[in-house]
């Protein structure tokens, strides 16, 4: 009904979504359509499915092994929207927490940044455990065809990345500015650093919103 527009028109899409199937979803309600999405073999439904678990932001109660495969997703939206899920969720886990360290190792800088983003929003605890869990090498990853010196190099490559992600994640919960990590941390591409910008302002005229 929702592809349909010829028979159901324009906003019917937009106005089924918003005003009845997010809210249900949001209350953990019908949540079998969604998990369907997310589980499709079909990269464009997934990617659907991705977008409204974002905006939905239903209970993690009956979705933990659903997240633990879409989080590796080959498809870099799927994963950003994934992240950004935990993000609001609060979902976590060992085996969550091995998988956000290859996100934050992730080749796509927007994941990588949504997941220093995670980190950054994520509680006292929850933060120390995964600050732990990148120290101890989990998540990296390696390939069977590299030669000994290779694997060395990009281990210590990846090494590197987690160390500057968690370094710039506990200056940002330190409430340093971006503009003065970005300063100090030249081996970071820009545009990390950009998302940063632009996620902590919009993040703080939300919360400046609310308060008034």
């Amino acid at each position: 009904m929702i592809n349909n527009e010829e028979a159901y028109g324009e906003e019917f899409a937009y106005n089924t979504l918003w005003s009845d199937i997010f809210k249900r979803w949001g209350l953990g309600l019908d949540l079998a359509p969604l998990i369907e999405l997310l589980q499709s073999e079909n990269s464009a439904e997934r990617e659907r499915g991705a977008w409204y678990l974002d905006e939905a932001d239903p209970p993690p109660d009956f979705l933990a092994d659903v997240i633990l495969k879409l989080i590796d997703d080959p498809i870099s939206h799927c994963r950003w929207r994934c992240v950004a899920y935990l993000t609001s969720s609060g979902l976590y886990n060992d085996a969550l927490a091995v998988r956000l360290v290859a996100r934050l190792l992730d080749t796509d800088l927007y994941v990588r940044t949504r997941t220093i983003l995670w980190a950054v929003w994520a509680n006292g605890d929850t933060f120390a455990d995964f600050a732990g869990v990148v120290a101890s090498n989990a998540g990296t990853t390696s390939s069977k065809y590299f030669s000994p010196k290779t694997a060395v190099f990009w281990r210590d490559s990846q090494r590197k990345r987690a160390d500057r992600g968690i370094e710039i994640a506990k200056r940002l919960r330190a409430d340093e500015s971006v503009a003065s990590i970005r300063a100090g941390i030249s081996d970071e591409d820009s545009f990390v650093f950009d998302q940063l910008t632009f996620m902590t302002r919009r993040a703080e005229g939300t919360r400046s919103a609310s308060a008034t």
